[in-house]
């Protein structure tokens, strides 16, 4: 069995027979990456495949084997949450698999098929969550200004109408993309009442390689049009408040967040950066990722050599386009994303004679481990938010 690309479209999976030189699809789609394969058993041919680049979706080979039944099975028992299949025993009557869902982190379970289909809790990710007082997550699409269909998800509480939202991009950015699942980040901003829009922008992964390198050279361009586009779809739709809407991000998330209100300066009241790039001039002179020949060659390729371009496009350069206020958070032995952009940051800002909101992590990376600095920048943003677009924020204009 091999998962096989021929070009730029997402990976297939065949059944390949090197005796004959033969092989036989048995899954794959053109809009989606396979994201798991299902086995039946150990040393067991597949079963099944999921997709959850958009909505999960399973699909199974023969629903009526074994292993389907199984799966299908599981499913039923645990209504609303998803079943991944871990490891089976030698000999393949016992098997660990794990259950999770949007308000689920996630448990781990074994069931005993020689003990009359036994199933055994053995532990909780995080216990102390009650999954049903958390919000769900909706798997959403829209088209953007030039006709591309994109994938998406909405966390907000229960209740009707029009919230207070904030845009949350992913970081990697490339290879990287958000799916269906339990994210700690979302569910605290809707635990706060706001609505969290996370956005699959061309450049992430789950759909292809075609897909991912479309957004090269894209950084602060297409990549965030289209981010701003499902900010439009949210408010054409009745989902966000034009007038309480935020952006917050982690790595390229973080420049994304900074480079939204100066490409769309009317659709934003804050934004909050999180160990984030801030300066690609500044990316490509510091930073783990140039340390390597490929590295630097990646960032050729995903950023360009337009030196004009980089300086258009990074948030530190231009400080005086962003009108609104700004919190950035960054760990102080971060390398990926090293202190360099921090620091080119506030400097930019302090220069332009704007404060800004900062926070800093002491030995921390790229991104908070410590449960105390976690709990601090958690409670540092709850206050930025609730400031510029909470229930006592003043809407601009008034």
């Amino acid at each position: 069995y091999a998962e096989i690309v021929d070009s730029g479209e997402p990976g297939q999976l065949y059944r390949v027979d090197l005796a004959k030189g033969t092989r036989t699809k048995l899954a794959g789609r053109d809009d989606q990456e396979i994201a798991t394969i299902l086995y039946a058993g150990y040393d067991e041919p597949p079963f099944g495949v999921i997709y959850n680049e958009a909505k999960p979706t399973i699909q199974y080979f023969d629903p009526g084997s074994k292993g389907a039944n199984l799966h299908a099975g599981l499913l039923k028992a645990f209504p609303g949450q998803m079943v991944s299949f871990l490891k089976w025993s030698d000999k393949g009557n016992k098997l660990l698999f794990s259950v999770w869902s949007d308000r689920d982190p996630g448990a781990w379970y074994v069931l005993d098929l020689g003990a009359g289909n036994k199933i055994q809790l053995i532990d909780k990710a995080m216990p102390w969550i009650k999954p049903e007082s958390l919000a769900p997550s909706m798997p959403v699409s829209f088209k953007t200004r030039d006709g591309l269909t994109l994938h998406g998800l909405l966390t907000a509480p229960a209740g009707n109408g029009p919230r207070p939202m904030v845009v949350m991009p992913h970081g990697g950015p490339h290879g990287i993309y958000d799916s269906w699942g339990f994210n700690s980040d979302a569910q605290f901003l809707a635990s706060r009442g706001y609505a969290v829009l996370q956005v699959n922008y061309r450049g992430s992964g789950g759909r292809g390689r075609s897909f991912m390198t479309s957004g090269y050279g894209e950084w602060g361009g297409k990549m965030q049009d289209d981010l701003s586009d499902g900010v439009r779809w949210a408010i054409d739709n009745k989902l966000a408040d034009p007038a309480r809407i935020c952006t917050f991000g982690a790595s390229y998330g973080g420049y994304a967040a900074l480079m939204q209100p100066i490409r769309y300066p009317d659709l934003y009241k804050c934004a909050i950066g999180y160990v984030g790039v801030y300066d690609l001039q500044v990316m490509k002179k510091e930073g783990d990722i140039r340390d390597s020949a490929s590295g630097r060659r990646y960032l050729d390729r995903v950023l360009g050599t337009d030196e004009g371009q980089l300086k258009a496009w990074s948030p530190a350069q231009n400080v005086d386009k962003i009108k609104i206020p700004v919190f950035i958070a960054q760990g102080m032995v971060d390398r990926r994303v090293p202190m360099e952009q921090f620091n080119a940051l506030k400097s930019a800002f302090k220069a332009n004679g704007t404060p800004i909101d900062t926070m800093l992590g002491p030995g921390e990376g790229h991104g908070f481990y410590k449960p105390e600095n976690r709990a601090e920048l958690y409670k540092r943003m709850d206050a930025f938010l609730g400031k510029y677009i909470g229930p006592t924020a003043v809407p601009a204009g008034n």
